[in-house]
């Protein structure tokens, strides 16, 4: 059966590389274009992995990581911050809230999987 991941990202051109990445190495994907309809789309879906943009319309990554932590059924889902270059207030920031890591837009596909499998494995999620 194939990891579930949820790719959550304003930005069109960034969810379809990740989703293209990800479909790649054969993980069954769902992708969201801001946190409220992400919210909902996880609660359905139950990735075992989502990837999320930190500043978007709608819902912010913060208050999508608090909302998600605070769900009983999905508090454990690694999450991975999609980030422009590196934001160390952000990344910071994020990490209070739940963050497991980051990934660089744009995105080196060897270093996206690798950090897609070093969370799953990290989480206990088998490969």
């Amino acid at each position: 059966m194939p990891h579930k991941a949820l790719v959550v990202d304003d930005e069109e051109d960034y969810r379809l590389i990740a989703q293209d990445i990800l479909k790649s190495s054969g993980f069954e994907v769902l992708c969201s274009k801001d946190g409220a309809e992400a919210l909902i789309s996880a609660k359905k879906f139950k990735p075992d992995l989502i990837l999320l943009d930190w500043k978007m319309p709608k819902m912010d990554g913060e208050t999508f990581c608090r909302k998600l932590r605070d769900d009983p059924s999905l508090k454990k889902t690694p999450i991975i911050m999609l980030t422009v270059n590196s934001q160390t207030e952000s990344e910071l920031e994020a990490l209070h809230f739940g963050v497991d890591d980051f990934i660089a837009k744009p995105y080196k596909k060897e270093e996206f999987l690798a950090r897609v499998k070093a969370v799953l494995r990290q989480r206990g999620v088998a490969e």
